[in-house]
C-alpha cells in the first residue's frame, strides 16, 4: 500500500522506489555502432547547471494518426497525445515510475486497499472558469466505468463500480473497489481517465474543457490540433510554450523528413528503424526510455487451429528471439518469453526462456493434425516496426510449413476489428503497472483479450496478484502466471522494445515516457 503526500520538487519517497523498480530516460548518442546498434549516452552531468526556462515561442510535435480525441473513447496514441495537452490525471507516473501529484495532491488505502481516499488539488480552473472539484472528478470516473459508454478504462479498472465512487466534501474523493488493489492510484493515471468537467456531455472536439496546461483551439480529423497557452494554469510560471500545434501522420516516414526538414520539431516516437533516417542528422536529438511496451502476436483459441495449444506452441518456436530484437530494434529491447512481465518491473521472472526449435515446432504441429502446416492470414497495423515484424513472423514461419498472407492495414481501420481477427500482432503500450497489462489482455471477461483465452485457473492468480502489497508475494504470483501464459501461449511475446522520441535540438526539457505519454508542461525552445 502507498501513501503519498504532495511535495512541490519531489516526485516520490522512499516507500514507493522500493515498491517499483526504477527505470532511467537517457538521451542517445546520433551516431550508430555499424548498422546494428544505436548506443546510448548521457546528455550532460548529472551536476551541470540547465539554463533557467525561457517562456514563449512555438512548437510543433509529429504523432501517429487518432482515431478519436474523446477522452472516453481514447484508443490510439496519437489522441491520447492531443488530448493530454489539454486535460489531466489525478496523478503521473514518472520515468522512474514513481508517481506524481497532479490533480490530486495526496491518496490513502484502508480497508487492505479496497478503499483509497484521495485529495484534491485545490485552485484548480477548468479553462471555461470553473472551479474543479469532486463532483468533476466523481463524475468522470463514473462515466468511465459506465458500461453504456464502452470505454477502454472500464475494461482496465474492472473492480470500479459507478456507486463506489464518492464525493466525501469538494476536495475530496473515496473510490469503494470490489476488491483490494494494492496499487489502484496508477489505475487512475489509464489514458482514459482526465477529469472533465461534471457536464461534458462526450463532444471534446468541439467543447473541450479541461484543466490541461493548453487549451486546446482547433482540432482536424487526419490532420491534427492547435494549443495555446493557458494562462490560468494552477502550475505557474508553467507551461513555457505559448502555442502548440500537434500533427497527425500515417505512417512513421513522413514524420521523419518533417524533423529533417525542421517543419516540426518534435516526433513523439519512433521505431528503431525509422530512426535509422536521422542517426547521423546534425541538429537532432534522440531520447530512450525504458519501458514494457510489446508486441503480441494473437492467436485467436476459440478457432482452428489455433484452439490447439500445441498449434500455438508451435509457432512461438519459430522465432528467433535474438535475431529479431537486433534486427527490428537494433538491440534496443530485451528478449520476451511470452508473458508481458517486463525486466522493468519489480517482479522479476526467472522461468525458463523459450528458444527457437524448428523441429521441435514441426512435431508439435504434426502431433496437432497439421503435418504440411497451414495457411493463414496475419493482421497488422502501418505502426512503428508492426510491418517489419509481420514480415519476419512471415519468413520464420514458413519452414515450418505456416503460409502467411500478410494484411498490413491503415491503424483506422485495423482498430475496427483487431479483437475479432484470427491472427493478428497489435502494438501493447507500457503500463506502470504489470497488472493492468495482464488484466487488459488476458483476463477471460477483458474486452482487449484478442486471443479470446479463458483460464479460471489465471483469473484467480491475477486477482491475488492485483491485491498483494508486497512485492516478494506478488513475485511468487507472476511467476505462476508467465508460467502459464508462456505453455498455453495465447500470444507470442518476443521482446520488450524500449522507446525512442527525437527532436530538433532547440527543444529542452522533454523526457522519455514507458507509456510514450507526452508531457509537454516543461518543455521550452531555444531560440
Amino acid at each position: 500500500m502507498v501513501k503519498r503526500t504532495d511535495h512541490k520538487f519531489s516526485t516520490a519517497g522512499t516507500s514507493r522506489r522500493q515498491f517499483l523498480a526504477g527505470t532511467s530516460a537517457m538521451a542517445l548518442a546520433l551516431a550508430f555502432a555499424g548498422t546494428a546498434s544505436l548506443s546510448s549516452a548521457l546528455l550532460s552531468s548529472a551536476f551541470a547547471q540547465a539554463p533557467a526556462p525561457k517562456r514563449g515561442g512555438s512548437l510543433k510535435v509529429a504523432v501517429p494518426a487518432a482515431t478519436t480525441i474523446d477522452p472516453v473513447k481514447l484508443n490510439s496514441s496519437g489522441g491520447i497525445a492531443i488530448v493530454q495537452q489539454a486535460a489531466e490525471y489525478l496523478v503521473y507516473a514518472e520515468p522512474d515510475l514513481t508517481l506524481r501529484p497532479v490533480l490530486a495532491t495526496s491518496w490513502e488505502p484502508s480497508e487492505g486497499g479496497k478503499v483509497w481516499t484521495f485529495k484534491l488539488r485545490q485552485g484548480v480552473k477548468f479553462h471555461d472558469g470553473r472551479p474543479m472539484t469532486a463532483a468533476d472528478v466523481v463524475a468522470s470516473f463514473q462515466r468511465l466505468v459506465d458500461p453504456a459508454n464502452a470505454s477502454p478504462a472500464a475494461g482496465a479498472m474492472p473492480f470500479l463500480k459507478k456507486d463506489g465512487i464518492a464525493k466525501v466534501d469538494d476536495h475530496t474523493v473515496r473510490f469503494t473497489l470490489d476488491r483490494p488493489i494494492g496499487t489502484f492510484p496508477y489505475f487512475t493515471q489509464t489514458y482514459n481517465c482526465v477529469v472533465l468537467p461534471a457536464d461534458y456531455a462526450g463532444n471534446f472536439a468541439e467543447k473541450p474543457v479541461g484543466t490541461g496546461p493548453f487549451k486546446l483551439v482547433s482540432y482536424r480529423p487526419q490532420e491534427g490540433a492547435t494549443f495555446e497557452r493557458n494562462p490560468d494554469y494552477w502550475d505557474q510560471p508553467k507551461p513555457y510554450l505559448d502555442r502548440l500545434e500537434i500533427q497527425t501522420f500515417e505512417s512513421p516516414q513522413p514524420m521523419v523528413l518533417a524533423l529533417q526538414s525542421g517543419d516540426i520539431q518534435v516526433v513523439q516516437q519512433l521505431s528503431y528503424i525509422d530512426a535509422q533516417g536521422i542517426r547521423n542528422a546534425p541538429g537532432i536529438s534522440l531520447i530512450q526510455a525504458d519501458a514494457a511496451d510489446h508486441r503480441q502476436l494473437c492467436m485467436r483459441t476459440d478457432m482452428k487451429p489455433f484452439d490447439d495449444k500445441r498449434v500455438r506452441q508451435a509457432v512461438a518456436l519459430c522465432f528467433d528471439r535474438p535475431t529479431m530484437v537486433r534486427g527490428l530494434l537494433g538491440g534496443l529491447a530485451d528478449v520476451a518469453n511470452d508473458h508481458p512481465i517486463a525486466p522493468i518491473y519489480p517482479e522479476k521472472i526467472e522461468i525458463v526462456q523459450r528458444q527457437g526449435n524448428m523441429q521441435k515446432a514441426r512435431e508439435l504441429l504434426a502431433a496437432a493434425g497439421y503435418p504440411q502446416g497451414f495457411t493463414i492470414d496475419l493482421y497488422t497495423h502501418q505502426y512503428l516496426e508492426l510491418p517489419q515484424f509481420a514480415a519476419l513472423a512471415q519468413q520464420m514461419l514458413a519452414p515450418a510449413g505456416i503460409k502467411v498472407n500478410l494484411k498490413v492495414e491503415p491503424t483506422n481501420l485495423y482498430y475496427n476489428h483487431w479483437t475479432e481477427v484470427g491472427f493478428g500482432l497489435t502494438d501493447w503500450t507500457s503500463r506502470p503497472v504489470a497488472a493492468q497489462i495482464l488484466a487488459q489482455s488476458f483476463r477471460s471477461t477483458a474486452e482487449w483479450n484478442a486471443a479470446h483465452w479463458k483460464n479460471p485457473e489465471f483469473d484467480e492468480m491475477l486477482a491475488k496478484f492485483e491485491a498483494e502489497p508486497d512485492v516478494a508475494a506478488r513475485t511468487k504470483i507472476g511467476n505462476d502466471m508467465a508460467a502459464l501464459l508462456n505453455e498455453e501461449v495465447p500470444a507470442v511475446i518476443a521482446y520488450f522494445n524500449k522507446n525512442l522520441r527525437a527532436s530538433r535540438a532547440t527543444v529542452k526539457n522533454l523526457t522519455g515516457s514507458m507509456s510514450n505519454y507526452l508531457d509537454l508542461t516543461q518543455v521550452w525552445v531555444e531560440a
